[in-house]
């Protein structure tokens, strides 16, 4: 049995030069694609609530035996998702997500058994034996790793993420 969710973590460029360089020289460097964070305080630039292009998705998969795997995502697309659990997923699994369609699609490429769960509110478990709690569990146990370094930049996050599987 085959647990796969997804969570988040926001975009850091900490490090990043590209405004310093764009600032120095606007001829030669290309504007970033983003705001600086300076500019949500100081120009009243709104944050984005909920997930945006700045939320970069990580996979996590989870069996019962206690073997998971976290891995970074480069977008949300339910293909790159169906990419992604193609090698981690054997064909004679059941699997238990939430109802993203790259599981969906994924499950029945592979005729492999598929339960939804937590798309309606207050059900989490599905038949007594369904659910993604474990899953949901890796998740926080990701969130309180990560808390203490306020939010790594993007280019140093798979690290992190291996640092948290070899713990």
């Amino acid at each position: 049995m085959i647990e796969a969710d997804e969570t988040y973590q926001r975009e850091s460029r900490k490090g990043s030069r590209e405004w310093v360089r764009h600032v120095a020289d606007p001829q030669n460097s290309p504007q970033p694609p983003r705001p600086r964070w300076e500019d949500f305080t100081t120009k009243g630039f709104k944050m984005m609530r909920g997930l945006s292009k700045w939320q970069l998705p990580i996979l996590t998969v989870g069996d019962r035996g206690g073997a998971f795997l976290f891995q970074r995502l480069p977008n949300r697309q339910g293909i790159t998702v169906e990419h992604a659990m193609k090698p981690l997923v054997p064909g004679d699994a059941v699997l238990c997500s939430d109802g993203g369609n790259g599981y969906k699609d994924f499950a029945a490429a592979g005729g492999i058994e598929h339960f939804v769960v937590g798309s309606k509110l207050g059900i989490r478990v599905d038949a007594g034996c369904y659910h993604i709690q474990n899953v949901n569990s890796l998740h926080a146990r990701y969130k309180k790793f990560i808390k203490p370094f306020c939010g790594p930049a993007t280019k140093n996050l798979n690290g992190y993420i291996r640092w948290l599987e070899l713990r």
